[in-house]
């Protein structure tokens, strides 16, 4: 088996990931000093670095600077993150979080958070916003090749893995725009004004305040429409989801139109007993 070395050059320096790829090693700086807070004590910083396993630095271009920067400040929790086996980690710097394949290539600018989801390649990005005094967090959505799906703008991104759908909500500032359903090519593919609950390539379902709280599906393929009453709405799969109407509780073919009513306690000990291994 072929071992990799960290040359050595570095005053600190922390393990390989488990993929061999990419470590952080850090040097001391004596122009980066500061005081602590407790002990009133000088303390010299770290420049860190990641480099591969041919020890070349990995270089990260940022928002608002000229040139590559492969000098970083200290990564804080990000430290021992990157290890895992993952094909991906982050880099922080001034203050945003920077998407990163093992192999050293840069997949994304400068966001306040990168959450993997649930979708295999897919990275929920978040920004937080001042909008009339108020701190508003906006999401967005980029793949594995650092192609940005969905712009960051909206207030909720989720993901139907079934049909590799994308819907969108956009009530972030006072004026309501629409909600947007996105294919994984990042074209918009459906768009309405009221509240989108779920979509699909096929089924996209909304929720209506106003006259009175509804939900109202809409059927792409046979072009039909109707409405159902209830306060709350969870897709399961296959096109079934799960109603609920005050104290009644039913699970809905969206295509067929089909309820069953539900008896609220043996539905959560038959999903209790589904959890268990």
């Amino acid at each position: 088996m072929d071992k990799v070395i960290i040359d050595a050059k570095y005053d600190t320096a922390f393990a390989f990931d488990k993929t061999n790829q990419i470590a952080l090693v850090a040097n001391k700086n004596e122009f980066n000093k500061s005081v602590n807070p407790l002990t009133g004590e000088e303390e010299i910083g770290f420049d860190y670095f990641y480099i591969n396993s041919l020890n070349q630095k990995i270089k990260l271009v940022a928002e608002h600077f000229p040139d590559s920067m492969f000098t970083l400040p200290n990564q804080q929790e990000l430290q021992n993150n990157y290890q895992d086996s993952s094909l991906y980690f982050k880099i922080l710097f001034q203050g945003k979080l920077y998407l990163f394949s093992k192999k050293g290539i840069q997949l994304s600018s400068g966001f306040d958070n990168i959450i993997e989801t649930e979708a295999k390649g897919y990275f929920e990005t978040e920004n937080n916003v001042l909008f009339e005094k108020k701190m508003l967090r906006i999401k967005g959505l980029i793949d594995s090749t650092g192609f940005e799906v969905v712009k960051c703008k909206y207030n909720e991104v989720s993901i139907n893995k079934e049909d590799s759908s994308i819907y969108c909500c956009s009530a972030v500032y006072n004026n309501k725009l629409n909600d947007d359903v996105y294919n994984y090519k990042g074209k918009i593919v459906y768009t309405h004004p009221k509240h989108i609950a779920f979509s699909s390539k096929t089924i996209h379902v909304m929720k209506s305040y106003i006259p009175k709280e509804e939900y109202i599906v809409e059927n792409s393929i046979s072009g039909e429409t109707y409405y159902l009453d209830g306060d709350f709405f969870y897709y399961l799969k296959k096109n079934k989801a799960l109603l609920i109407n005050k104290d009644n509780w039913y699970v809905i073919d969206l295509i067929s139109r089909k309820k069953q009513k539900v008896d609220k306690e043996e539905y959560f000990y038959n999903l209790f007993k589904i959890s268990q291994p």
